[in-house]
């Protein structure tokens, strides 16, 4: 009888301990901005992965953003593209809860290229990121920036899964 209660202890034990953890769900959509200019001297692209906790409603803890910056004209660009401006490109990221912005980023990058790899956070775990916006702007590499900014885009958190 021992020996029972023993098994089937352990077997609880076990299938306790052998389900998974509480994991996040994650949701990725591509993002794009640029100058706004003629020539598209500052483009940004890549993904945000909005990452979602585990309690009900399910909030947007975090959005991981991978992607590149790119400025023009790079080195490998033909003679034919843009010529060199004077200006260097910067992408913001802003993560906002309602209207609250709650985290953002900025990268830059003068006639050439740079990977983006960072995560906007929420300060609280009652606060919940609900949209991301991303904006270049174009700035004289010898003056006080900005000079001018493409359109702001707007990226929606998506629905929790």
């Amino acid at each position: 009888m021992r020996a029972a209660r023993f098994v089937v202890a352990a077997a609880a034990f076990a299938a306790v301990f052998a389900l998974p953890g509480v994991a996040q769900a994650a949701v990725s959509q591509t993002f794009h901005a640029d100058s706004g200019d003629a020539c598209r001297y500052g483009v940004t692209d890549g993904t945000l992965n909005w990452r979602f906790g585990s309690t009900s409603p399910v909030p947007v803890t975090a959005v991981d953003v991978s992607g590149k910056l790119t400025d023009h004209p790079q080195p490998i660009d033909p003679v034919t593209q843009c010529r060199d401006d004077g200006y260097y490109s910067t992408a913001t990221f802003v993560a906002y809860s309602g209207s609250v912005e709650v985290d953002r980023a900025s990268r830059s990058v003068d006639n050439g290229s740079v990977a983006l790899t960072f995560t906007l956070n929420t300060s609280t775990f009652s606060t919940s990121i609900n949209r991301v916006v991303v904006q270049v702007c174009r700035s004289p590499l010898h003056t006080v920036p900005p000079s001018y900014c493409g359109r702001a885009v707007t990226y929606l958190a998506p629905p929790a899964a």
